[in-house]
């Protein structure tokens, strides 16, 4: 695989939250998720963000930033949580009753009174802000650090965490009634550590309808795994069902580093997951980067005489001088149709807009997974997530594919320098999809009959319009740059016919259109303004 350099800046813009210096020490860990288009506190339509981090050992500089807006963007309140003595907190967005909540989970080391162990909260969102309904809810003690991670969909909720010689830990809950399940050891696996887990609904796998998919790694860090489970037989505290799906290794001179999991809330056909895999390697002074996305999409049979083997689709393999290696720690999402996966990640590559090896950088690319065809990068989508470099500490997040979400993108946060005391802060962004990676200068371009279609007028006052380039399904979608979804049709359409839609009544400003026909080969976005 040849390198290739990350050629497009950032265009989108990012924010500092907390916005007050001192909250953020040396970042070692990050979250994200969000929910928008959703009925918030207000009794109004809200959208409705948060972000974690925390740092090794500490006993406040370790919280959840979080944010309301109105339907149109504008600010409701924004704040944050200090969570004590908390390290490794994943946090994930919820809705239950019409109520909207966070799963926080974390380790927990207090060094005053020597207690450590895995916990989670439960806060909620209300006028007053995030507020705590539960804490320190115990799953283990745990002398020995171990990560921890979470994921929530409208169906359930999981954790997974690791207890280093004792083994790998699962427990979920049923969101149309039920609470947690008993704590489930997964078999053989005193051996394992840094877990991620999703909670995955379609068909394929267990054929249960509703499976977990679990990625972890073996403590030599040379071996990742990924099986499933299905959901309900966790509810119940069973392992049956528990099966080994994916393994790959790598030399014991590379390491891989903690890999991340996600996949569509729900999926009409097979399998659809994806995992992120990066491997590092170490020689003096040279460091070597391997970044994959390993893709599981039963749509696609692959080739003989794998058939529904995994894809593993190479992202990055380069080779820089450093004097100190930064792990990689890739992080991975699904769209909205769940047809293009983005993989993030840190690196000390050179890059056209950060050139040479000294400045930690936060990259990212999209990869196609439409089911038509392997699933392949999309080279022009290889971009700069912020122009800045980052922190001594570098911490990257993505939000996870969530259904219960009306946003279609990626909200993002990641640590950067700051001249102020004590030098760190966290930020945040986010991006539509459709847009070339973090950038809205470049149309992503998946069809080979994409530039046989025209969106027109540009700029829009009242209709815009298109001829159709062939017969077939069609979803049409338009987005505003904040990421609000503010148009969508589905229809199946003939060859010439000329679609049409009525935008009297959008707001003035810039929108993103995205047409695709799977059939056909098409994945259309433009930027449009409405003046």
């Amino acid at each position: 695989m040849t390198p290739a350099l990350a050629q497009n800046p950032a265009s989108q813009p990012e924010f500092q939250l907390p916005t007050v210096m001192g909250p953020v020490v040396r970042p070692q860990n990050a979250s994200a998720s969000t929910m928008q288009e959703i009925t918030g506190p207000s009794g109004a339509t809200e959208n409705l963000y948060i972000h974690s981090w925390d740092v090794y050992s500490s006993y406040d500089n370790n919280g959840i930033a979080w944010r309301r807006t109105d339907a149109g963007g504008n600010l409701l309140a924004e704040d944050y949580v200090i969570i004590n003595y908390a390290e490794d907190i994943d946090a994930v967005i919820y809705e239950e009753g019409g109520a909207h909540f966070v799963l926080a989970a974390y380790y927990y080391r207090n060094s005053l009174t020597g207690m450590r162990g895995h916990y989670y909260d439960i806060y909620k969102f209300d006028v007053s802000g995030l507020v705590p309904v539960s804490t320190m809810n115990y799953l283990s003690n745990a002398p020995v650090f171990g990560r921890i991670n979470v994921d929530a969909t409208y169906y359930g909720l999981a954790i997974t965490w690791c207890i280093p010689g004792t083994g790998i830990f699962v427990k979920v809950a049923d969101l149309s009634g039920g609470g947690f399940g008993p704590d489930v050891l997964l078999p053989n696996s005193a051996n394992q550590v840094d877990p991620d887990i999703c909670i995955r609904r379609g068909y394929g796998g267990s054929n249960t309808g509703l499976d977990l998919q679990i990625v972890f790694l073996e403590n030599s860090l040379t071996a990742l795994r990924e099986y499933r489970l299905p959901f309900f037989e966790a509810l119940t505290g069973s392992t049956t069902g528990y099966t080994e799906e994916y393994v790959s290794s790598t030399p014991a001179s590379n390491k891989i580093c903690p890999p991340r999991i996600d996949c569509p809330d729900k999926w009409g056909s097979g399998q659809k997951w994806a995992v992120s895999m990066g491997i590092m390697n170490t020689t003096g002074t040279t460091v070597t980067e391997w970044i994959y996305a390993v893709v599981k999409n039963d749509d696609w049979p692959g080739t003989w005489p794998t058939w529904t083997f995994p894809s593993t689709v190479n992202v990055s393999y380069v080779s820089y001088p450093t004097s100190w290696a930064e792990p990689v720690d890739p992080v991975i999402t699904y769209d909205k149709s769940g047809e293009v996966v983005t993989i993030g990640w840190i690196s000390q590559q050179s890059t056209m807009v950060l050139p040479g090896s000294a400045d930690k950088k936060y990259l990212a690319m999209d990869i196609r997974d439409d089911g038509s065809a392997a699933p392949t990068p999309i080279w022009s989508s290889y971009n700069m997530i912020s122009n800045a470099p980052a922190s001594g500490e570098a911490v990257l997040a993505f939000s996870g594919q969530n259904l219960n979400s009306g946003f279609d993108g990626i909200y993002t946060a990641f640590s950067q320098s700051h001249p102020s005391h004590p030098n760190y802060c966290m930020k945040y962004k986010s991006r539509p999809f459709g847009l070339s990676t973090f950038n809205d200068k470049k149309q992503v371009n998946l069809g080979n009959k994409t530039m046989d279609l025209t969106v027109s007028p540009n700029p829009f006052n009242s209709n815009l319009s298109f001829v159709v380039p062939a017969e077939g399904s069609y979803s049409i979608s338009l987005t505003s740059v904040e990421g609000r979804v503010v148009y969508t049709h589905k229809e199946t359409l003939a060859q010439g016919q000329r679609f049409q839609i009525d935008a009297h009544s959008l707001a003035s400003g810039t929108y993103i259109m995205n047409i695709r026909s799977v059939e056909n080969n098409i994945n259309k976005t433009e930027k449009l303004v409405k003046p």
